[in-house]
């Protein structure tokens, strides 16, 4: 919307500039469709009557009530939200031949909107749940993270990322 009605200012602007400058204006629509204002004639140009009234009105862009209900929505976006990871813990060993996780973790104020879970800078899951169960995770170091994103994908908040690592038990482990 707002691209539109500066797209229409910005023409409102050349018109009223060339009005200004130049007496004759001519319009030439190209193959493409695009349109042209010159003050100089060319080829399939037309002349475009000119109001001489100089006074241009440019309508208003939002009414009050729909201006206060946009400052309404940026306000509650922009609270401070805080995630806190609750399990695992900062470097805490998992040991899990299944490569199961467990992730839990808070968010504070209450959030509505998506929640996406990082392991090692891949998104692997979204949703609104606080508590998600990773699987087959390989063995050795991993981070995770926790975002809240609106529904364009903005991020609002991260938990920053924080390291685990897992353990499972060696395939070399009783051989036969």
């Amino acid at each position: 919307m707002m691209k539109k009605v500066r797209l229409l200012l910005g023409v409102f602007s050349l018109l009223f500039a060339a009005l200004l400058c130049a007496n004759t204006i001519y319009k030439t629509v190209k193959p493409d469709g695009t349109i042209v204002f010159s003050d100089v004639p060319s080829p399939g140009s037309v002349e475009v009557d000119i109001v001489q009234d100089k006074n241009v009105v440019i309508p208003s862009l939002a009414s009050p009530q729909v201006q206060q209900n946009v400052n309404k929505k940026t306000q509650i976006l922009r609270q401070q939200y805080q995630i806190a990871i609750l399990s695992p813990a900062p470097n805490e060993t998992i040991r899990n031949n299944l490569g199961e996780v467990n992730i839990r973790f808070e968010i504070q104020p209450e959030f509505v909107g998506i929640i996406y879970l990082l392991l090692d800078n891949q998104l692997v899951n979204t949703g609104g749940k606080k508590q998600l169960k990773l699987n087959n995770v390989e063995r050795g170091t991993h981070s995770i993270e926790v975002q809240l994103r609106d529904n364009s994908g903005k991020i609002f908040a991260s938990s920053g990322q924080q390291t685990f690592f897992l353990h499972k038990a060696s395939a070399l482990i009783n051989a036969n």
